[in-house]
């Protein structure tokens, strides 16, 4: 097994230092898109919308499952995650359609553009460009179009830091969210100091993302999450099989009570290869934090091993935000562990390619 601790070795996995650089700059890739999304000049009509449709795939849509869970409280309309080629049929010319692309080419939210125009829907984006450079341009759409000077790595999974500051700047721009803008700058500015021993210079014994990677490689790994951590228990998923090249699953509490744990018997040879991670927060409803206990009892009784992780932050932005890094290092360490390198996708790569002939 690969040393953790061993730089050297770990970048040479990576194809370099642009992985990296890029994780450790979550924080700045939070601030420069939360404050600039705000400085997007929105027509007066966009202040008046009922519900909000957030079309994205992959890396560019599971930040907006993560905006949306966090901050279910205070999120003052719908939220409809888009992640297909068809809008929903109530979009309207009340609707806030937000295209999220970073690479502003992705076929399915081009799709949604067509239809969103037609519905005459309030059209917005978030890309570094592309065709959807085109499309703001061509019609006049206020826009984020961010320069991601913070994601050498050019991976949107790796720099989904500006999509959810994005979103976020968006919804605060619109006056539709009722947080403290101040609330969400301190967990931007706190991240830095609650993610030093996630960093490559922590040695494994006192840094939890190495340690992590270390527990689950070579293992099938569900992500068990609740209620304001459910975006992110997305984004693990995604980020386990596009960084480290492996399967995963996540799975949401209370809803896994339901039939999951009446899954778990068979075949016997899953018992050797599941491994289940209960991210846990004190900041959980009370219904949710005593589910989370029984359902280890439960998973455990099922001769399946568990590992439970206490998340940092004293409030659900500052644990989110930290988690968020978490996964982000510990999928790169993991990637390590198997000798891939995040920046390439083979297998997404041929399959457009495949889809294109």
């Amino acid at each position: 097994m690969i040393n953790l601790d061993d730089k050297k070795v770990i970048l040479k996995t990576q194809g370099g230092e642009v992985v990296l650089k890029s994780i450790d700059n979550l924080p700045q890739q939070l601030r420069q898109s939360f404050e600039e999304a705000q400085n997007v000049n929105f027509p007066k009509e966009y202040q008046k919308i009922e519900n909000i449709v957030i079309c994205g795939m992959g890396g560019s849509r599971f930040p907006a499952f993560i905006v949306r869970e966090l901050f279910k409280k205070t999120i003052k309309v719908p939220i409809i995650i888009n992640d297909d080629y068809l809008l929903p049929n109530f979009v309207n010319e009340k609707t806030l359609v937000i295209l999220s692309s970073y690479s502003g080419t992705t076929e399915e939210v081009m799709a949604n553009f067509s239809q969103a125009k037609e519905k005459k829907a309030k059209v917005t984006a978030i890309s570094t460009g592309g065709e959807i450079l085109k499309i703001v341009k061509e019609n006049q759409l206020p826009a984020y179009l961010f320069d991601p000077i913070f994601n050498p790595s050019k991976q949107p999974r790796i720099g989904f830091g500006y999509n959810v500051g994005g979103i976020l700047g968006f919804l605060m721009k619109l006056n539709l969210i009722n947080q403290k803008k101040e609330e969400i700058t301190q967990a931007i500015y706190t991240l830095n100091k609650l993610t030093q021993n996630l960093r490559i210079e922590t040695p494994l014994k006192k840094n939890p993302a190495k340690d992590l990677a270390k527990k689950i490689f070579n293992r099938y790994p569900y992500y068990v999450v609740a209620e304001f951590l459910t975006g992110w228990g997305n984004a693990l998923a995604n980020q386990t099989n596009e960084t480290a090249k492996t399967i995963s699953n996540f799975r949401v509490i209370p809803e896994l009570n339901h039939h999951l744990m009446e899954g778990l018997k068979h075949p016997a040879e899953i018992k050797n290869l599941l491994i289940f991670i209960f991210f846990y927060s004190s900041f959980y409803s009370t219904p949710i934090q005593k589910r989370f206990k029984i359902t280890q009892e439960v998973v455990e009784k099922n001769s399946i091993e568990t590992l439970w992780i206490n998340l940092e932050g004293k409030n659900p932005i500052e644990q989110v935000f930290y988690a968020m890094s978490l996964g982000s290092y510990l999928t790169m360490y993991l990637s390590a562990l198997y000798q891939e390198d995040p920046t390439i996708i083979p297998f997404v790569d041929y399959f457009k390619k495949r889809l294109k002939e």
